[in-house]
């Protein structure tokens, strides 16, 4: 591990918390940031600010525990991450949204105490936040940090903790790697398929190709794709590519106003089998208002009554 600088600000109190270090990134790395609070197994919380936005990262004795993103990058909220793998509908992050103002809880705990997920998938998800979140604060190169130090409850998924050093190696590699990879692909947005009769054997693939090919049926959306995987936008990249150069995938450019959403395919999907359904009921419908209207006429008519009533004289 690289030797960490002092931060050039020194320790004080603000609003009766102690801040241990704050300053602006230019003059100490995210990088050496992450790496003091670890080594001197800091509690408390890691606001950094830039690119007009403020994502907080919270440590207990040095570990990651958990992330706030920026309410303004709704991509990386834990909610919209979940609608976007299509865990959760557009109706049930409304109806959680609606709980978690009223009561004050995390998303998290709503969602487990409610029954749309299970721990072991809110871990992996809350996970792969907290490594999208140092991603994203490894690209700044202006901005602001503040550590301020407090007692901080253990991960809200129930595993273990962080290690900063750890995440911090796949930072490195994604800032060296990403743009190689990204490169690859179509500037702006891009649609990936499998190749349709295709013969693969799923044992060859690594396990970050494996899942990026079972998700490949849940949409055409890249973004959606790792989504589903649980994976990082480097790590799902990364996988396409080699997918691609087994020449397994297709990708084409994303034409202007198409849409790839999976929960809005199906939904129409339901509101075609609906409207189907609902022009079948009217056929039947008209079909036995004209039985009804032949049997009145024909068997209910007073010709037909005269008959019947003169046979039923007759015996």
């Amino acid at each position: 591990m690289a030797l960490v600088r002092e931060p050039p600000v020194a320790s004080q109190r603000l609003r009766g918390k102690a801040v241990a270090m704050q300053g602006k990134i230019a003059d100490f790395g995210i990088p050496d940031i992450f790496q003091l609070v670890s080594s001197q197994a800091k509690s408390g919380s890691l606001a950094i600010s830039g690119n007009g936005r403020v994502t907080i990262f919270l440590f207990s004795e040095g570990r990651i525990v958990d992330v706030q993103p920026d309410r303004r990058e709704s991509r990386s909220l834990l909610g919209t991450m979940l609608r976007d793998a299509g865990i959760l509908t557009d109706s049930d992050l409304r109806r959680i949204l609606s709980a978690q103002g009223a009561g004050g809880k995390k998303i998290g705990e709503i969602l487990v105490a409610k029954g749309k997920v299970s721990k072991e998938v809110l871990g992996r998800y809350l996970v792969l936040q907290v490594k999208e979140c140092l991603f994203d604060v490894l690209t700044f190169r202006e901005g602001e940090y503040r550590f301020e130090g407090f007692a901080v409850r253990p991960a809200p998924w129930g595993g273990e903790p962080i290690r900063p050093d750890v995440l911090l190696m796949e930072g490195m590699q994604y800032l060296d790697e990403y743009p190689r990879y990204r490169g690859i692909f179509p500037q702006g947005d891009f649609l990936v398929t499998r190749k349709k009769g295709e013969r693969v054997d799923p044992h060859a693939f690594s396990e970050v190709e494996r899942v990026l090919w079972k998700s490949l049926d849940f949409s055409d959306d890249p973004d959606r794709v790792f989504r589903k995987a649980c994976l990082t936008g480097f790590e799902g990249i990364k996988g396409l590519a080699a997918l691609l150069q087994r020449g397994l995938i297709e990708v084409a450019t994303k034409k202007a106003g198409a849409t790839v959403d999976p929960g809005k395919r199906l939904r129409d999907e339901i509101a075609d089998r609906r409207r189907f359904d609902t022009i079948r009921m009217a056929v039947w419908g008209a079909a036995v208002a004209a039985a009804a209207v032949w049997i009145y006429r024909g068997l209910l008519s007073r010709e037909t009554f005269r008959v019947f009533t003169a046979w039923v004289d007759f015996f």
